[in-house]
This record gives structure tokens, C-alpha cells and sequence, in this order.
């Protein structure tokens, strides 16, 4: 469980970097980059009843942030129908953290399904990306007329060619919205990832919190099968008394039906990892590790100073600020922004279209007393019924509403990450503070014990009562290194902060 390389995998999810329009309209996937992105304010709300579309142009605009999700090519998503999906195993027969969370990503039913929406983005932004030109030819002939001039069986015809043309940029419009979305759906994406990640983290470390306890559920039921024993041939050689067989019959009984209990706990345990990271419950992979020996830790000055990226003299000393500063890039807040650039486009592109469309074309046409006409012809609506504002005005509204939502998503993600903070940060302390009293080997005294008990000078109560005390003091220790382990992976998911910085190296 030591070592830095077994906690890098985390990192994968925590969050990621963004590019512009122009690498996504270049076709250009950026490799993995692990920074944390600035949010770019939303235009706030105006006290007036509307929202001139001038002032949201002055609004300070900034690229289009996007999750560095690769875009999966057909051949890479695409399953033939008679192939089998690789499965991403470890050769040995024992998972480790790392390998736990690499399968969940990879094989995670979820996942794979949410990650097909990307590809429908992709292709919605390159409908919005293809300008509209479909220019239509209109024909009209006349096989027979009877002209004055040149008699009966003149032929005249009629050929138009047209084309509709923007005058106010609403193909841009149009492209920024389906970018905007294509970046929402990636950040989706991410939200997704974290999630899997803090719940695999959580199953796992269950997982050797249970295995924890089977051990100290086996050892209970062999020590006091060995004192049975024991107590059994001091009884047939007249040395112990009934009562005391009866009584350590009884907790043998006891202790072997916790056992079963333990057994059973671990199973589920194994069953719920197996199913969340897409592995067959009935997997023969076990997973390696030990609660016991991960050392956890505080985050120190040094790495919010870091992550902050801010300079010396403003370390922030608040765990407070350190949390805010992680949350304000969670995925789910950054797809909340997206949705905001999704309704500016839209409400630009509303905008845009009170400005009517112009079809013009060349037209040729030959009439049946025998004289050519060739010229250009336009067409225009004239705005009077439908000018447009009330879309308009539905789009400011839209506007409204997204800012809304992500100001809250903001909130929100705030309120759960401190809670997740707190809840760890007590956890370790109450850890800290009981680490002295917890031992993982029977104490001298214990042994000491057994060895009068079988020598026949203390009572075999003594030696019970100092047993239970000793196992009470393995579970409450492995209770507090499940809480500990537990409220890390909440705060994994609740602030997207990387699982290393709350492990000691």
C-alpha cells in the first residue's frame, strides 16, 4: 500500500486541463493534463426586466473550457459483434488499489455507457459546424404555347437557382452552442469518473476493513478453540470444573458464529467492489492490501500553498479556502458554466435571427416570343407579425436560469466538500489521538496469562475477560481506520482532491 506510485492512478479524474474551439475544431485531442482550470464569471443578472444581448457581448469572454476526454474513434468504441471486449486484469491474482480503480474506469457499466454521448456531441457539433448550403434550382417549362407573334407550338421555359444567406452570423452562433454542449457533456464525462473513483475507493477500503475483521474473527475462534482443548483435558484429568468448560463451550459457540458473520460481511464486500468496478462476482481475483498499514494524513500548509498556486506570503492557512479553491473546478460545477455558454449561444443566436435571411440566386428565362432574359433574383421576409423577441426573451430567461443553477451547483459542491473535509479531518484526529492504545499482538500480560492459566494458577475467567479486551481493542482500532479510509473517498468525490495528498509517503 506505500509508495506514491500506488495512489497515481487517482489522479486521473481529480481534474483536467481545457482547450480551445480552434483544437477541437482542428481535430486535435490534447494528452491528460492535470491543472485545474479558472471559472470564467457568468454575465450576472441584470435589475431591468430584459438582458440586451449588447451587454452580454461586453461581458468578458474566455475560451471554452474542455474535460481532455479523448474522443474515441470508431474503431477504438465499436465492438465487432462476435469480439470480446479486452479486460483489463492483472496477471496476478491479487488487485491492488491502482488496478481496482484502472478496471472500474475502463470496464464500470455506467461509464461505458455514459461515454457513448460524447461521440453524439462530436457529431451534433459537426452538423452545427456545417454551414447550410443547400441551394435549391427551380425549372419550369412549357412544351406547348400558342404565341400570337409565333404560333402554336412555341416552347418557353424558366430556370432559377437560389441560395439562402446569413446575414448576422448565426452559423457561429450555432457552432459556440454545440461546442458549449460538446464541453458540458465532457465534464459530465469527468463527474462520472470522480464518482467512480471515490466509490471504488470506498468498496476497497471496505473490503480490507472487513477482511480486518474475518482475521481478527478467525483468530478469536481459534484462540479460544485452542483453550476448549485445553480446558477439556484439564477437565477429564479432574483439574478444571464443569462450569468452566460450560462457559468457554459457550463462547467458542459465540465466537465461531462471528466468525460465519465476518465471512459472510467480507463476501458482500467483495460482491459490491466486483460489481462496481464491471468484474464477475464470481471472480476468483482477490484484492491485495492491508487497513493497518496505510498511514494517513492532514494536508499541511505546503501543499494548499501549492495547489493554490499562489505565492508565499498569501499562504492560506484556512483548510477551508484550500477545500473552495479544489471545488470550484469540480467537473460538475465546470459542466454548470458550460450550460451557461450553451444559453449565451443560444440567446446570440436568437438574436441573430431578427436579422432576416436573404435567398438570392441567378435566374434565366426564355419567353415564347423568342426573347432571353438572364439576371439575379432576392428574396427577403419582412418582419412584421414575428420579430423574434419573444424567443428572445425566452433565451434571456434560459440565460437566467443556468446562472441560477450554477451559482447553486457552486454552493452546493462548497457545502458537501467542507462537510467531507470535516468529517475526515475528525476522523483522523480521533485516530491520532487513540493510536497509542492499540496494539495488532497480544500484550505480555495476556501471554503471561495463558501461561498461569496452564500451569493452573489463575482463574480461566482472567484469561477471557483479558482476550475480549484485547479483541475490543483490534475492532474499535479497525473501526476508526475504516472511518478514516471511508471519509477519504467521500472527499475524493465531494472536492475532486487526489487521494495522495491525504496519504503519507
Amino acid at each position: 500500500m506505500a509508495g506514491k506510485q500506488y495512489w497515481q492512478l487517482l489522479l486521473v479524474v481529480s481534474l483536467c486541463g481545457c482547450r480551445s474551439s480552434d483544437a477541437i475544431r482542428m481535430g486535435a485531442v490534447p494528452a491528460i493534463k492535470l491543472s485545474r482550470v479558472p471559472l470564467s464569471m457568468p454575465p450576472a443578472e441584470s435589475e431591468e426586466p430584459e438582458m440586451s444581448p449588447e451587454a452580454l457581448d461586453a461581458s468578458p469572454a474566455e475560451p471554452i473550457q474542455l474535460a481532455s476526454q479523448e474522443i474515441f474513434s470508431q474503431e477504438d468504441t465499436i465492438v465487432a459483434e462476435n469480439e470480446e471486449p479486452p479486460s483489463p486484469t492483472a496477471s496476478s491474482g491479487a488487485h491492488s488499489l491502482v488496478e481496482a480503480v484502472s478496471i472500474a474506469l475502463a470496464q464500470n457499466p455506467d461509464l461505458i455507457a455514459l461515454r457513448q454521448t460524447e461521440q453524439v456531441g462530436v457529431a451534433a457539433y459537426g452538423v452545427a459546424a456545417t454551414y447550410p448550403f443547400n441551394p435549391f434550382l427551380q425549372v419550369q417549362a412549357t412544351p406547348y404555347q400558342d404565341a400570337a407573334a409565333r404560333g402554336p407550338g412555341t416552347t418557353s421555359h424558366y430556370v432559377l437557382l437560389m441560395q439562402r444567406i446569413q446575414l448576422a452570423h448565426q452559423q457561429q452562433h450555432r457552432e459556440d452552442a454545440a461546442f458549449s454542449s460538446l464541453n458540458g457533456v465532457r465534464w459530465n464525462i469527468h463527474q462520472a469518473e470522480l464518482q467512480a473513483v471515490s466509490l471504488t475507493a470506498q468498496f476497497y477500503f471496505a473490503v480490507l476493513y472487513q477482511r480486518g475483521l474475518l482475521e481478527v474473527a478467525r483468530a478469536s475462534q481459534e484462540n479460544n478453540a485452542q483453550l476448549f482443548e485445553v480446558l477439556s483435558k484439564r477437565f477429564e484429568a479432574g483439574d478444571a470444573a464443569a462450569a468452566d468448560v460450560a462457559t468457554v463451550r459457550v463462547d467458542l459457540l459465540s465466537t465461531r458464529q462471528q466468525l460465519q458473520m465476518a465471512d459472510a460481511n467480507y463476501q458482500s464486500a467483495l460482491r459490491n467492489l466486483r460489481r462496481q468496478i464491471g468484474m464477475p462476482i464470481d471472480s476468483p481475483y482477490e484484492f491485495e492490501g492491508d487497513i493497518r498499514q496505510i498511514r494517513w494524513q492532514l494536508p499541511h500548509r505546503d501543499a494548499m500553498t501549492r495547489d493554490l498556486n499562489i505565492e508565499l506570503s498569501q499562504q492560506v492557512s484556512a483548510a477551508k479556502d484550500w477545500v473552495a479553491g479544489w471545488v470550484t473546478s469540480r467537473p460538475d460545477v465546470l459542466a454548470a458554466q458550460a450550460n451557461i455558454d450553451v444559453a449565451r449561444a443560444n440567446l446570440r443566436l436568437a438574436t441573430a435571427d431578427r436579422v432576416p435571411d436573404v435567398q438570392i440566386g441567378p435566374y434565366y428565362q426564355a419567353d415564347p416570343d423568342g426573347m432571353s432574359r438572364f439576371g439575379f433574383r432576392a428574396e427577403m421576409n419582412l418582419l412584421v407579425v414575428n420579430s423574434g423577441k419573444p424567443l428572445e426573451n425566452q433565451r434571456i430567461a434560459e440565460l437566467r436560469q443556468q446562472t441560477t443553477i450554477w451559482q447553486q451547483t457552486l454552493v452546493r459542491a462548497e457545502l458537501e466538500a467542507q462537510a467531507a473535509y470535516e468529517r475526515y479531518e475528525f476522523a483522523y484526529r480521533n485516530l491520532e489521538q487513540a493510536a497509542s492504545s492499540f496494539t495488532e499482538e497480544l500484550p505480555l500480560e495476556l501471554q503471561s496469562l495463558e501461561r498461569q492459566f496452564r500451569q493452573g494458577e489463575v482463574d480461566v475467567v482472567r484469561v477471557i475477560q483479558a482476550r475480549t479486551s484485547i479483541l475490543q481493542n483490534q475492532r474499535a482500532h479497525l473501526d476508526l481506520l475504516n472511518e478514516v479510509a471511508q471519509s477519504a473517498g467521500l472527499l475524493i468525490g465531494a472536492s475532486g482532491i487526489p487521494l495522495e495528498t491525504l496519504v503519507s509517503q
